[in-house]
């Protein structure tokens, strides 16, 4: 069986690799906890992410006349931004590193024939946050596995952890027509992390006997 690698875990580990000081033990649980597919009780700004992205993904479907909704300006831009994609749809491709066999998995939030579109919520925007989601794996992949090169991250920036205000919205961009860029960047990223997990024997068992087994 191929082995399982999502934007989500290499997130968890480079969150463990770089976290503050202090952050250390909760960056080693969260990660021992994705590997373990443990339940999860989500944050309250976890749950209105993917309720801001459902809510989103119903009013499309419906097919409701977007400017005579009753919302903020903010909203209808994601809407107008979405509006004509297919939603949640499973990415996968598979890529052999060292002989093995690995799946490059992931769920895009709304797909075109030509660009990708991520949805994102947060309540914290700063110097580093651009850092934040370029330097990601999560763009490549999917790019990647769909063979586009044209990926938008969209960014509701809410007043608060709680708020459902939107603040402002942020777009990145990225861009890549070389395709081999995005596959070496794979590759290397899938060494990493055999590497670091090795490191890591507990770690190591669970990404094979239980993490990999989907």
């Amino acid at each position: 069986m191929s082995k399982l690698v999502t934007p989500s875990l290499f997130g968890a580990i480079d969150w463990y690799k770089n976290a503050p000081k202090g952050w250390n033990e909760k960056a080693y649980d969260d990660l021992y906890n994705q590997l373990a597919r443990a339940p999860y009780d989500l944050k309250a700004a976890a749950a209105r992410g993917i309720d801001f992205e459902d809510y989103i993904y119903k009013i499309l479907e419906s097919g409701k006349d977007i400017e005579s909704l009753k919302c903020t300006q903010n909203f209808k831009e994601f809407l107008w931004a979405c509006r004509g994609g297919r939603f949640q749809v499973k990415s996968k491709s598979f890529i052999k590193v060292d002989k093995v066999e690995y799946c490059v998995y992931g769920k895009i939030d709304v797909l075109f024939s030509s660009k990708i579109i991520d949805i994102k919520t947060t309540s914290k925007w700063n110097k580093f946050s651009t850092e934040k989601y370029l330097g990601s794996m999560q763009h490549i992949m999917y790019l990647y596995n769909q063979r586009l090169s044209h990926f938008e991250y969209m960014i509701a920036v809410f007043d608060g952890e709680e708020s459902k205000t939107i603040r402002e919205i942020k777009t990145l961009t990225y861009v890549e027509t070389e395709f081999h860029k995005l596959y070496e960047r794979i590759v290397t990223a899938i060494e990493e992390q055999t590497e670091f997990l090795k490191e890591h024997p507990a770690l190591y068992d669970l990404y094979h006997k239980t993490f990999s087994q989907y």
